[in-house]
């Protein structure tokens, strides 16, 4: 995506973020919790050497992704015309909405893959989907793009790579259920149905709230701000997919892991606090050194094309500081515990408060108005969870540790920036000075801070290969971590 925001420049690469946003939502309504609740039941059949069960539960998932994913692809294709004239006051947004509503089938079946998947603790499995989906999108989207097929290239390179992951999900589904098959059903297939959306429906509500947002800030841009600004909001926060490196393999399996276990068992409490602090520790360095060297950054990808997706991604990066205080972990471990009640009660006090605010803070701020609007909301959404976690359970975050960590960013940061805004080099070199001397200030704060003890460092070690090529470069560190320790 980062070539096809170069090749397309801020105006068409708006207009392909607008086409999107209208599908993003057909996304979300959709799911009704089905994928989540697939994880949850999985794990704890799977716990409970349950394996009819799961066969049913299985069917189940695919009759209801398949009827609703079909209606609303039928739905979005003839309504086109009318969201593009009406809604955006764009005809060409016609064509470009008609050509992704054919991904709405294989995005509901790749959300159906992905958490049966994940029940399963499949992790491979799950990881050739995102690898496939990856490659398909690296190559035809900023392929079409280049040889002329501009935004319209830009959507099908968009909507070809989740046509071909969901087939290959759906494959894994099959595999899985062979294995799982058996000829005794325990249950029907409408008492399933009736337990999947029990459970999963103030889930779909809590998904849809939160999912929805970000996709009524892009419409509300659409409406007060020119597609050159929302191209270079849309750059901005494309760079927020370096923190999924860490917060993804986290975030993914502490839910299974979390749905085996109650808490009356004293393992939940630690994993849940260890959950937050490796990736507290994981996220913060990398959060803190874009926020840092946002300038170069921009400069060396795109020139002086986006002139303000700098000033965009520092403040946008910013909010992920609520890592901290659990944002990646706090609803997996309520959902956990079939507390999907609590989690959509703090997802709707979050809406309630971001939807009135958006309109204000967009209409008279724009982008900077967004930004602010997504942070205030996020910030009551995570405090919430973190409350009703303490006060069911009396689980507490390791406030020491995040002061530690918080400390030794901001000197970080503030150096680092100082350093890269003195020097006026090649963005490239600025950046490999900034980043050096960023990881060369993080090791000494750590170490000067006894912010890791041994055990924690062994820890990090044990869990580093979840970081895929990653893990040579953190062990070397914490290797020398260790022997200042």
């Amino acid at each position: 995506m980062l070539l096809v925001a170069r090749f397309l420049g801020p105006s068409d690469y708006g207009s392909f973020n607008k086409a999107q946003s209208v599908v993003q939502i057909v996304f979300l309504l959709m799911n009704l919790g089905i994928s989540s609740a697939m994880t949850r039941f999985i794990a704890q059949f799977r716990h409970e050497n349950k394996q009819d069960y799961i066969q049913v539960y299985i069917e189940t998932g695919i009759l209801l992704s398949l009827t609703i994913s079909t209606i609303l692809t039928i739905l979005l294709y003839l309504s086109s015309g009318y969201i593009a004239n009406s809604l955006y006051q764009d005809p060409s947004q016609e064509i470009l909405i008609k050509y992704l509503s054919i991904s709405i089938i294989g995005q509901a079946f790749l959300a159906l893959s992905t958490g049966i998947i994940i029940g399963y603790e499949r992790m491979e499995l799950r990881s050739l989907t995102q690898v496939l989906y990856g490659l398909a999108k690296s190559t035809i989207s900023p392929i079409l793009v280049y040889i002329g097929f501009g935004t319209l290239g830009a959507i099908i390179g968009h909507s070809a790579p989740i046509i071909l992951s969901g087939t290959l999900g759906t494959l894994f589904i099959y595999l899985l259920y062979r294995k799982t098959k058996t000829n005794t059903r325990p249950i029907t297939h409408t008492e399933a149905a009736k337990t999947i959306l029990t459970y999963g429906f103030p889930l779909y509500l809590t998904i849809m709230l939160n999912g929805i947002l970000p996709h009524i800030y892009t419409t509300l841009l659409g409406i007060y701000e020119t597609n050159t600004q929302i191209g270079n909001y849309s750059v901005a926060i494309n760079f927020t997919v370096l923190l999924s490196f860490v917060t993804m393999p986290i975030g993914t399996t502490i839910f299974p892991l979390f749905s085996k276990l109650t808490p009356k068992n004293p393992e939940l409490e630690f994993l849940y606090r260890n959950a937050v602090k490796y990736s507290t520790l994981f996220a913060y360095p990398i959060i803190w050194t874009i926020i840092a060297l946002a300038d170069p950054i921009i400069q060396a990808l795109y020139g002086n094309q986006y002139t303000q997706a700098a000033n965009y991604l520092r403040l946008y990066i910013l909010s992920r500081n609520l890592i901290g205080i659990g944002s990646i972990c706090n609803q997996p471990l309520l959902n956990s515990q079939n507390r999907t009640d609590l989690t959509f009660k703090s997802t709707l006090i979050r809406f309630i408060a971001a939807a009135p605010l958006s309109l204000i803070a967009i209409r008279n701020y724009g982008v900077n108005g967004l930004i602010l609007t997504f942070f205030t909301s996020m910030a009551i959404n995570t405090t919430i969870d973190y409350y009703n976690i303490h006060r069911i359970y009396n689980y507490k975050i390791n406030t020491g540790f995040l002061t530690k960590i918080l400390t030794t960013s901001l000197i970080t940061a503030t150096t680092a920036y100082t350093i890269t805004n003195i020097l006026t080099l090649n963005p490239w070199i600025e950046l490999i000075i900034g980043g050096t001397t960023s990881l060369t200030l993080y090791i000494t704060g750590f170490i000067a801070t006894k912010t890791l003890t041994k055990q924690d460092l062994n820890y990090i070690k044990q869990i580093s290969s979840i970081l895929g090529p990653l893990k040579i470069v953190i062990n070397k560190i914490i290797d020398l971590l260790i022997k200042f320790t």
